[in-house]
C-alpha cells in the first residue's frame, strides 16, 4: 500500500472514530481496539456504554452510519437483513437507514455524462438541470428524447467509486483487526461477510446490471396491461449512467391525491400486492426495495414498479423448498416444517431439536390464533428475528429480503385499504402458482433438476465402492482427522504454549549467565564477576518471578 493510500486511510480511520464517539459508541471502539485512532481529548471523554439498552445503542448506531456516508448506510442495510448476527432491535433500526445527501452540481452533470454518453446539447432536445432527486450513488434528471420521448436520465456521484473502494479496503482492514480482538467476531468470519457486502455493493455501482434488472421485469409482465415497467434506451446507457422511460403516476404513500381523484384505495391495493406477489410466486424474481417511492398510481387500473438496483431471485428449487415449507406450516406438521428447515440448511446441528420444535410451535399458534386470513406480517417478522438470533439460525438472505419486501408491500396495502387481506389476495396467486408447476414442461423441469441432483450421484456409487474395498484390500486406504477447538481451548493451549516457550527461554538465561558470571569476560564488577552475566542472571530471575505472578493469577 502506498504512502498516500496510508494517509487517506488513517484520515477516514479517525474521522469514522469521531463519528462513533460523537453518537456515544465508545464501546465499540473499545471492542475494536482503534483508541489508538482517537485523539487525545477525546479519549478522556469516551464513556464505554456496555449496558445501556438495545434499542438506544442500535438508534446511536443507525445516526453513526448514515453521518459516516453510502458505503456505511449499504453496510447497515446489509446488516438489517442478517437477523442471525443482530438482535431484534438492531434488524429494526437498521431497516430504516436512509440517504441525506445533496445534489452535486450541473457543471459535474455535464462532465460525467460526457465522459459516458456525450454533451446533453447533443443527445437530448430537453435536459432539466435542476434534479428529480438525488441519493448517495447518483442523482436523476428529466430530459426529452429528440425523438419525443420522455426520460429519467440517472447519473452516478462522480469519483463515487474511488470513495467506495476506499471505504471497502478500511472495512476489510477493521474487520480483520476486530477478528483479532473479539472471539465472536471470529467465529461469524466477520471479515468474510465484508468481502461479501464488498461484491453487493460494487454490482450496486454498475447501472448496466440494474438496466438488465428493468428490462427482465419489462418482460415478465409484458402481457399484462395492468402493470408497467419503464422502458431502458440502451442507447444511452452504460455503467455510469441510466437512461430510461419516465412514467408519470402518483406514489402510494400520496394517500390524499389518490382520494382526490376519486379512485378505488381498495383496488389499488389488491392490484399492488398482486403484482408483487405474482414477481415472487410466479416469475421468481423481484423488487426488493418495494416502498411507496418505487411504486407508482397511474389510475385505478394501472401501477409501476421502478428503480430496480435492489432485487431478489428464487430458483425454482428454493420455490419448491418453500411452498413446502409453508404448506407443512399451514397443516400444523412441525416434523415435516422441521425436515424442510434443516434441508434448506436453516436449522444448525448444534440447537436442541425439542427446544426449538417447542418455540416454533409457539409461533405457529400465535400465526393462526387469530381471525383467519387476517395475518400481521409484522408480528409475524418479529417473532421470526427473535427466533433466528435465539437459536442463531442461518437464514438465507434471500429469505429476509423477502420477508421485508412483503411486510413493506402489506403496509402499503392496509395504508391505502385499512381492511386489507393479505391471504385473500395471495390465495388464487397460491392456487395458479400450484397449476403451474403442475404443467408438463415444469414437471419435466423438476424431474430433470432432481435427476441430475440426487439420482445421478447415486448412479456412481456402486463404482466409488467398490474402489474403497479395492483401496482397502491392497492396504492403501488412508485417513485424515481434524481437530477441533472452542475460542476457549484455543486461547488455553496458546496460553501452555507461550508459557513453556519462556520458560525454556529464561532457564536458558539462567544456566548461560552462571556459566559466564565467574569467567573472564570484561568489563568486570566486584569478586570478579563478570558485569554481563550479573545483569543476564538478574533479567533471567526477573522473569522467572514474572512468569510465577503471571501463573499465579490466572
Amino acid at each position: 500500500m502506498s504512502i498516500r493510500k496510508k494517509i487517506q486511510h488513517l484520515r477516514r480511520y479517525r474521522q469514522i472514530v469521531r463519528v462513533f464517539m460523537k453518537h456515544g459508541l465508545g464501546y465499540f471502539i473499545h471492542r475494536a481496539g482503534l483508541e489508538k485512532a482517537i485523539p487525545l481529548p477525546a479519549l478522556y471523554s469516551m464513556q464505554v456504554c456496555e449496558r445501556e439498552p438495545d434499542y438506544c445503542l442500535a438508534d446511536k448506531l443507525r445516526h453513526a452510519l448514515m453521518e459516516l456516508g453510502p458505503t456505511f448506510v449499504k453496510l447497515g442495510q446489509m446488516l438489517s437483513t442478517r437477523p442471525d448476527l443482530l438482535p431484534p432491535a438492531y434488524i429494526e433500526e437498521l431497516e430504516h437507514l436512509q440517504d441525506k445527501v445533496q445534489p452535486f452540481p450541473y457543471e459535474q452533470v455535464i462532465e460525467q455524462l460526457v465522459k459516458e454518453i456525450g454533451h446533453p446539447d447533443d443527445l437530448f432536445a430537453e435536459f432539466n438541470p435542476i434534479p428529480l432527486a438525488a441519493a448517495s450513488i447518483g442523482q436523476v434528471h428529466m430530459a426529452k428524447l429528440k425523438t419525443g420521448e420522455q426520460v429519467i436520465v440517472k447519473i452516478q456521484r462522480p469519483d463515487i467509486e474511488a470513495q467506495v473502494e476506499n471505504d471497502l479496503e478500511i472495512l476489510l482492514s477493521l474487520a480483520n483487526l476486530i477478528e483479532r480482538r473479539v472471539p465472536e467476531a471470529k467465529q461469524i468470519g466477520l471479515a468474510a461477510i465484508i468481502e461479501d457486502y464488498s461484491k453487493l455493493l460494487r454490482k450496486e455501482l454498475d447501472y448496466d446490471r440494474e438496466s438488465k434488472n428493468t428490462e427482465r421485469v419489462r418482460h415478465h409482465f409484458a402481457e399484462d396491461e395492468r402493470v408497467i415497467i419503464p422502458k431502458v434506451f440502451w442507447e444511452y446507457t452504460t455503467p455510469r449512467v441510466l437512461t430510461e422511460e419516465f412514467v408519470e403516476g402518483i406514489k402510494f404513500s400520496n394517500i390524499n391525491e389518490i382520494e382526490t381523484r376519486g379512485w378505488d384505495s381498495k383496488k389499488i391495493s389488491a392490484l399492488a400486492t398482486e403484482a408483487f406477489l405474482t414477481q415472487i410466486m410466479i416469475h421468481g424474481f423481484f423488487h426488493a426495495d418495494p416502498h411507496p417511492g418505487n411504486m407508482l398510481v397511474i389510475d385505478e387500473d394501472h401501477i409501476s414498479f421502478i428503480d430496480f438496483g435492489e432485487v431478489g431471485s428464487l430458483t425454482g428449487k428454493r420455490l419448491e423448498k418453500l411452498g413446502v415449507l409453508f404448506f407443512c406450516i399451514g397443516k400444523r406438521d412441525l416434523d415435516g416444517a422441521l425436515a424442510v428447515l434443516q434441508d434448506m440448511a436453516i436449522v444448525p446441528e448444534s440447537i436442541v431439536i425439542d427446544d426449538f420444535q417447542e418455540d416454533l410451535a409457539d409461533l405457529i399458534d400465535r400465526v393462526y390464533s387469530g381471525n383467519v386470513g387476517k395475518i400481521n406480517m409484522q408480528q409475524i417478522r418479529k417473532d421470526v428475528l427473535e427466533l433466528t438470533f435465539r437459536y442463531q439460525l442461518k437464514m438465507p438472505s434471500y429469505m429476509t429480503a423477502l420477508m421485508k419486501a412483503l411486510i413493506t408491500v402489506e403496509g402499503v396495502g392496509k395504508k391505502l385499504d385499512p381492511t386489507f387481506n393479505f391471504a385473500e389476495v395471495a390465495k388464487p396467486l397460491t392456487q395458479q402458482m400450484v397449476k403451474e408447476k403442475l404443467k408438463p414442461d415444469n414437471l419435466f423441469k423438476m424431474a430433470r433438476r432432481s435427476y441430475y441432483s440426487d439420482l445421478r450421484p447415486l448412479l456412481s456409487f456402486p463404482k466409488n465402492f467398490n474402489n474403497l474395498i479395492k483401496t482397502t484390500s491392497e492396504g492403501r486406504l488412508t485417513m485424515s482427522i481434524q481437530l477441533g477447538f472452542n475460542p476457549e481451548a484455543k486461547n488455553k493451549l496458546t496460553q501452555l504454549v507461550n508459557r513453556l516457550s519462556a520458560s525454556l527461554v529464561i532457564a536458558g538465561g539462567l544456566v548461560g549467565s552462571a556459566l559466564i558470571l565467574r569467567s573472564d569476560v570484561h568489563p568486570l564488577i566486584h569478586y570478579g564477576y563478570t558485569i554481563i552475566g550479573v545483569v543476564g542472571f538478574s533479567i533471567s530471575v526477573l522473569g522467572l518471578f514474572a512468569l510465577l505472578s503471571f501463573s499465579r493469577s490466572k
